[in-house]
């Protein structure tokens, strides 16, 4: 079944800011997401504690694969974390894969690599009066609760609001991705 039955609570928290964005955001009543999603961009990402603290920045790459025989894409993300507490510099890299409804209006992402290869992390429901991807469940990691939002800007950039709460992290991580400069 493709959506998951608990609906996520990151939706009631961040669904009105992003209604204040709505008019920035592409006029497309459900994108090709594939589409949307294929290729390469950039990113920077700020990671703030639950009290708007400073806990670092990031910048990296993105890559965004077409996956053989069919309409999911494989992310790929590689980048340099800088720690705002002692100025530490850590190199990272991430990949997961989306897997697209037919009708574009759902998508599944699912662990890539590491101990969690192939199991599910979030499920997303496109809002076409938000334009947005919403979170339709909440992954739960020992007990540390993880929901996402894409937020979709334009042609060339998106947001990506990610909200961990639990007790062993209590963070935000907003992503910002744009695609590369053509010379």
């Amino acid at each position: 079944m493709w959506l998951p039955q608990r609906q996520s609570v990151f939706l009631s928290r961040y669904a009105s800011a992003v209604a204040e964005r709505n008019h920035m955001a592409m006029a497309l009543t459900c994108p090709d997401l594939h589409a949307y999603f294929l290729g390469q961009w950039q990113f920077t990402r700020t990671m703030h504690s639950a009290d708007g603290g400073l806990i670092g920045n990031a910048e990296g790459v993105a890559h965004f694969q077409a996956q053989a025989g069919d309409k999911s894409l494989q992310y790929q993300e590689s980048g340099h974390l800088h720690l705002a507490v002692d100025a530490r510099v850590i190199a990272f890299s991430r990949r997961f894969d989306y897997q697209f409804s037919p009708q574009q209006d759902l998508l599944h992402v699912l662990f890539a690599d590491g101990p969690q290869q192939g199991q599910s992390y979030q499920y997303y429901c496109y809002d076409s009066q938000l334009h947005a991807l919403l979170s339709l469940q909440t992954h739960v990691c020992a007990r540390d609760h993880y929901d996402g939002l894409y937020q979709f800007i334009d042609e060339g950039r998106f947001d990506l609001h990610t909200r961990i709460e639990g007790p062993h992290k209590d963070y935000v991580l907003v992503t910002h991705f744009a695609r590369p400069a053509v010379p």
